[in-house]
């Protein structure tokens, strides 16, 4: 439906309220560590963006944190402590045709070591709402771990708006 970015915010909001101490004490880490994480993001993007112009390809390349509640729900179902969460940042890297995000896909694990287990192809294995994504895991810069999302422009529309916006735009 388009409306991840709707349910996003109503899980953060309503994670404020049910545990806010909880809240409060990851809000603060996470905060703890934002000037080296933009850094870090704007590193990352400097490089990828280089790499992929090396090789043709020109890209939209952005990081973002991620949200409050997705990294609870991560040490909650996965039994961590928030210092074992490494993937609080995310890149996307938005490209022109399906050819491309597979082209990314191999210029960023021949650059970087792929994460095993942590690669899924939801362009050719689309899930059920019509997303479409190559998402993968590497051993970034510094050793870092870094989780990237790969797709084209129309999936992104997609992605973000839903399918009926799709349908809208077609028509």
């Amino acid at each position: 439906l388009g409306i991840d970015s709707m349910k996003s915010e109503l899980e953060d909001l309503a994670f404020r309220y049910l545990h806010p101490d909880i809240c409060k004490d990851i809000e603060r880490k996470v905060a703890k560590k934002e000037r080296e994480r933009e850094r870090y993001v704007g590193e990352v993007v400097r490089i990828l963006t280089k790499k992929l112009y090396e090789y043709g390809l020109t890209a939209e390349i952005t990081g973002r944190p991620k949200k409050i509640y997705s990294i609870y729900k991560k040490m909650q179902t996965q039994n961590l402590d928030f210092e074992q969460v490494y993937d609080l940042i995310g890149f996307r890297i938005l490209v022109n045709t399906y050819r491309e995000c597979y082209e990314a896909l191999g210029i960023i694990h021949a650059m970087w070591t792929p994460v095993p287990g942590k690669f899924k192809d939801y362009i050719n294995l689309p899930k059920v709402n019509m997303y479409q994504s190559l998402h993968t895991t590497v051993i970034g810069p510094y050793g870092e771990t870094v989780e990237i999302q790969i797709r084209t422009l129309e999936m992104h529309r997609i992605a973000e708006d839903g399918i009926a916006a799709h349908w809208k735009y077609k028509e």
